[in-house]
């Protein structure tokens, strides 16, 4: 639902003959994919990275007590 501005304009541009070459189509169809794929990435990323902050953390605590 994120992408469908983009495709409705496309999509109205077409409407007065204002065609899109082929790559932004592709684009468009493949894009809530790559998004798809990129959040998940950031959720490895996150998951991984949380155990580091919270040792950073215990770390800073330790320091100012």
């Amino acid at each position: 639902s994120m992408f469908e501005p983009l495709k409705e304009t496309v999509a109205l541009l077409s409407t007065y003959g204002q065609e899109m070459p082929e790559e932004i189509h592709l684009q468009l169809h493949e894009l809530p994919e790559h998004w798809d794929s990129t959040k998940k990435l950031c959720l490895r990323v996150k998951q991984n990275v949380a155990p580091l902050q919270a040792n950073e953390a215990n770390a800073i605590r330790k320091k100012c007590q």
